[in-house]
């Protein structure tokens, strides 16, 4: 969470309430956009890859916590949270930049790839020790406590996180990109058990023709690691404070929905008066 001051003359934000893997990897990728989102909330449309992947990820939630529940864990019951999930999120987070013609693709591109995860090697057998679990934590050399969601923690305290994919995903990349999350992840559940996780997992769903299920491993982070991911996020929380906001040019640009916002910096970022 993010507070505005309401005093004139004082900072812009006051120290946030806790920090997220997903909130110090957007300041990251682009300070100013991290600012657009979530200090002005500023809206967008849905894109249809962001649409597909939510309603892919509430249709796993439904599926292992029926494991974890003793529920209905079956592929219609599955297929039906998915299908629910799409159109309650185009209702309550629509609208969606849908083409003519590429809602329904998208939908049974997600059935398809959500029976490929169930038919995989890969799929969570037996009961897991949690689904979607909410930790905050205080964390050593972090200003303000860690807080994350884990999509699935295994029998033996093993995070979980699935990623929707275009393209088999390169192992070694993959690992890089997400080594915050995961080292967070980390983090939170030595903090919260006392246990330290034998690896640190990606499933990837990959929506190719035929789609594919693949599973990446990290082993867990050592005492290096750990320290490298504390500091990275507590350099966010201190740029946050300190309202170090400004555009990061890359290729990323070409695609990004702030781009009008953007081209305003940094008049936009200026204090109105009283």
């Amino acid at each position: 969470m993010i507070a505005l001051a309401d005093v004139p003359g004082t900072p812009l934000l006051d120290l946030p309430e806790y920090i997220s893997a997903s909130a110090v990897k957007s300041y990251l990728s682009c300070s100013l956009r991290f600012y657009f989102e979530r200090v002005a909330l500023i809206r967008k449309s849905t894109t249809p890859t962001l649409h597909l992947g939510k309603a892919v990820h509430a249709a796993l939630q439904a599926f292992h916590l029926a494991r974890w529940r003793g529920g209905d864990d079956s592929p219609g019951a599955t297929a039906n949270a998915f299908n629910s999930a799409f159109l309650k999120l185009e209702a309550e987070e629509g609208p969606v930049r849908w083409k003519t013609g590429e809602r329904e693709k998208s939908r049974l591109a997600g059935l398809r790839v959500i029976a490929a995860y169930l038919d995989s090697p890969e799929v969570l057998i037996g009961k897991p020790k949690a689904v979607e679990i909410p930790l905050t934590e205080a964390i050593s050399g972090i200003q303000v406590p860690l807080t994350g969601v884990i999509d699935l923690v295994t029998d033996r305290y093993a995070p979980v996180d699935f990623k929707s994919a275009a393209a088999k995903p390169d192992a070694r990349k993959a690992i890089f990109d997400h080594e915050i999350q995961l080292v967070s992840y980390q983090l939170l559940i030595e903090a919260a058990t006392g246990e330290v996780p034998p690896s640190l997992d990606l499933i990837y769903l990959v929506k190719t023709k035929v789609p594919s299920v693949i599973r990446i491993s990290s082993p867990p982070a050592n005492r290096h690691r750990k320290d490298r991911v504390i500091r990275l996020i507590d350099t966010v929380v201190s740029g946050i404070v300190e309202e170090r906001f400004h555009p990061q040019p890359g290729m990323g640009c070409l695609s990004c929905q702030y781009r009008n916002e953007c081209r305003k910096w940094p008049a936009i970022m200026e204090r109105s008066n009283p």
